[in-house]
């Protein structure tokens, strides 16, 4: 099970970090063909997509992951179709409210409508197109969903590119990122129709009503904790110009990183661990959890240590140095990433801790919005951060805790805190030298990256040797 589990990650994980490598490259060429103005709009563009698809498709994506695998034969693409049928609805009725509300939505988010209805038509489409994002992996295809992951991630880059260096205006921006929704959900379809496990689409009310009952509760707990991801962007959003909110926007894409790490993973092992823990097997599920922690143990802190030394140098090379403003915004988020390398909150679907979560949740957002608005008043921008930070690091310690007891065993024992944390001090020292050794570097922006790249890789592989991590047993228990 062990090694198609980590065929499956290795996919998965190749694809998102070809697709964080686009996204990344993307603004390289946006912020040079559109003004700060029109980067701010095309920034809250996404804000809004993005959280309409955290508050509108109800996590009936998501269920998938729960229920093919469980699935009787023929009853796969009823699933499917529900879960089609039930986006397009509920698209639908984002398009219908955003027409009606942005209007009166505050601050610079009001300013998009300028770019309405093109705004609405993509926010509606992304709704829609969301499924694709789990669809071939549920069905059992994880090389399919690379597959989709990364020809979508190029074709998004290379038409929103195309766009800005043939037009230099955000409108003409929008309509490719209208055409790419569609195109995404074309590929959804297809895959539904000709790809599939079980081929077609159909529609089946007790079934819709089983996935509605199981994943609305789900729906609440991780749209609250998404939302709460997103506070402080929407605080500052209502509170200062959009070029402002393009500071942080820009800062808060290192989170990206931290998903992308254990995303692929969590997707490859999830499916497994709910069919272990609805077998009963929680011993096998309490390893296949503990391999996977000491994975994500070893690969990101090292990841992140690397970003928070030379998030200066970054910053200047993609996004010119007219937005280093995002510097300082960017580091806290990378702390709080480290803070919270050990994220639990996926896990708690398997145990069906949907109510809790959605309880905690909310006391998490409202934690964050409250956090968030108070430190702006004396930190600013850094303060709106900090705020949302420290909501999440709560969060993920009470996930962690509730996954740990459900398992009958303490979070010690499921992080193999008496490995990781050896890891994590060689990459705080790692940190340290770059920048008491490096902070003074006065020379182009490529030779200040590659010396502060390498003095913190050869910190860390000493670090590493120095401790014996080169002879642990992290790697070894991950491929036995």
């Amino acid at each position: 099970m062990t090694s198609r589990i980590r065929r499956k990650a290795s996919s998965l994980a190749a694809a998102g970090l070809l697709e964080y490598a686009v996204q990344m490259a993307l603004p390289v060429i946006l912020v040079r063909h559109l003004t700060k103005q029109e980067f701010g709009d095309y920034r809250l563009i996404w804000l809004v997509a993005t959280t309409g698809v955290i508050l509108f498709p109800l996590f009936l994506p998501q269920s998938l992951l729960y229920f093919l695998p469980r699935a009787a034969p023929g009853t796969r693409p009823k699933l499917v179709g529900n879960t089609f049928a039930s986006l397009f609805a509920l698209g639908g009725l984002s398009v219908l409210l955003l027409l009606v509300l942005m209007p009166v939505l505050p601050g610079s988010i009001a300013g998009l409508q300028r770019h309405s209805p093109l705004v609405q038509i993509f926010a509606g489409t992304w709704i829609l197109a969301s499924i694709l994002d789990v669809l071939p992996n549920a069905d059992g295809r994880a090389e399919w969903q690379a597959c989709a992951t990364v020809g979508l991630a190029i074709l998004r880059a290379a038409a929103l590119s195309g766009a800005a260096v043939a037009s230099g205006d955000v409108g003409w921006v929008l309509m490719a990122m209208c055409g790419v929704a569609m195109v995404k959900v074309g590929t959804a379809v297809a895959y539904a129709l000709f790809a599939a496990q079980e081929t077609g689409l159909g529609f089946d009310g007790q079934l819709a009503r089983m996935q509605l009952n199981y994943s609305l509760p789900f729906a609440v707990a991780q749209g609250l904790f998404a939302l709460r991801g997103q506070a402080d962007q929407w605080v500052v959003a209502a509170n200062f110009s959009n070029t402002a909110f393009a500071l942080i926007s820009i800062a808060s894409m290192v989170t990206v990183v931290g998903m992308l790490t254990r995303r692929p993973l969590n997707d490859a092992l999830q499916p497994s661990i709910n069919s272990l823990v609805g077998e009963g097997k929680l011993d096998d599920a309490r390893a296949l959890i503990q391999k996977a922690y000491l994975l994500v143990g070893l690969m990101l802190p090292p990841v992140l240590g690397l970003l928070i030394s030379t998030a200066e140098e970054l910053v200047e090379l993609i996004y010119t140095r007219a937005y280093l403003g995002a510097v300082p915004l960017m580091r806290i988020y990378l702390l709080g990433d480290m803070a919270t390398v050990f994220a639990a909150g996926h896990l708690l679907l398997a145990f069906g801790f949907g109510r809790q979560a959605a309880i905690v949740g909310a006391i998490s957002l409202l934690l964050s919005i409250a956090l968030s608005i108070l430190a702006l008043q004396f930190f600013g921008l850094a303060g709106a951060v900090a705020g949302s930070i420290t909501s999440l690091v709560l969060w993920e310690c009470w996930a962690l805790n509730k996954v740990a007891k459900a398992l009958g065993t303490s979070i010690a024992q499921m992080i193999r805190l008496d490995q990781t944390w050896k890891v994590i001090l060689v990459v705080a020292v790692g940190v340290f030298v770059v920048h008491i050794f490096c902070s003074g570097l006065d020379t182009s922006v490529l030779l200040r990256l590659f010396v502060k790249s390498s003095v913190f890789v050869m910190v860390v592989l000493l670090g590493f040797v120095l401790t014996n991590m080169h002879r642990s047993s992290l790697l070894r228990e991950w491929l036995k």
